[in-house]
């Protein structure tokens, strides 16, 4: 028995390693994915739009008088502009995110059983414990994880060394993160 934790204790631990440059284009794409095919991006903001549809309705009714289609319209155009607003939000939050991540230049980020560790071109270090991401998300260019909209960590595909790579990636991000 002792034997047995002995080795697994020995055990090299096996990591993943990316080097890539941080994208704009990473960045849309993974605020596409995220808003249109994971269920927290589609419904998170569903409450607002109930409630600019009834606030709409509301004022409609109590300001004027109750015309069933001046009230639908009104109700459209309010959930419109939720939605554009929404978007616009979620665009220039992202950039944000490129942009903090493209001043460090060329990166290096490690996957291990303890989290991930990124290093840029410019030397510094940034060190995150799986706990900062509960989500994560694969396109076919990318791995994305996050915890909502605040913040996404982009990772390239096109920076693995090879298949094995992707594929520790993968167990990793099983083992400690919830996929959307």
């Amino acid at each position: 028995m002792d034997q047995a934790r002995e080795a697994e204790n020995t055990a090299p631990v096996r990591t993943a390693r990316f080097e890539y440059t941080p994208a704009a284009a990473d960045y849309d794409r993974a605020l596409w994915h995220y808003t249109l095919r994971s269920w927290p991006g589609r419904t998170r903001h569903l409450p607002l739009l109930f409630a600019a549809g009834a606030a709409a309705f509301a004022i409609r009714a109590w300001k004027w008088h109750f015309d069933q289609t001046e009230i639908i319209v009104t109700g459209t155009i309010c959930a419109i502009a939720v939605l554009v607003v929404r978007q616009w939000f979620r665009r220039h939050r992202t950039r944000d995110q490129y942009a903090i991540h493209a001043e460090h230049g060329a990166c290096l980020t490690t996957l291990g059983e303890d989290g991930l560790t990124t290093t840029g071109a410019s030397g510094q270090t940034v060190t995150a414990e799986w706990s900062s991401y509960p989500w994560w998300f694969e396109t076919p260019d990318l791995f994305v994880l996050t915890g909502s909209m605040e913040f996404f960590f982009v990772l390239p595909k096109r920076g693995a060394a090879g298949s094995e790579d992707l594929d520790h990636a993968r167990a990793l991000f099983s083992r400690h993160l919830r996929r959307i």
